[in-house]
């Protein structure tokens, strides 16, 4: 590619992505709660963002556009708590995995949600 042409991204197909994506960091949360000690903060990371990370898959892959901000911040302070989490804890493979899959989430949702209000923007 010559310096000059740029990359377009599929609208849809990122929501495709970060849909699954983050569907797949849904799973990840519910499986913890069969493989690791259940404590308070692992319940507490396995069912409420698993269940958060879940109904934001579904939002994305239906494109509804409020998701795409839900999709910014809650895995952004999801990641932000397994940080922590590995601070207090040490090294707990599960919060490299959520992570890992935040850290993707994160970008694909502002680049979609920047494009959504760029084109709000146009049509006014």
């Amino acid at each position: 590619m010559k310096p000059s042409q740029s990359v377009k991204i599929d609208k849809r197909d990122l929501e495709v992505a970060a849909s699954a994506v983050i569907g797949t960091a849904a799973y990840v949360h519910y499986l913890q709660l069969f493989i690791l000690k259940v404590t308070l903060p692992t319940l507490i990371a396995g069912v409420v963002f698993g269940t958060i990370y879940l109904v934001i898959s579904i939002g994305l892959f239906k494109s509804v556009k409020i998701f795409y901000l839900l999709g910014i911040i809650l895995p952004f302070l999801g990641a932000s708590l397994a940080v922590v989490r590995l601070h207090i804890y040490g090294f707990e493979v599960f919060s490299i995995i959520n992570i890992g899959l935040d850290v993707f989430v994160v970008p694909a949702c502002a680049y979609l949600f920047a494009v959504e209000r760029r084109g709000r923007r146009n049509d006014s």
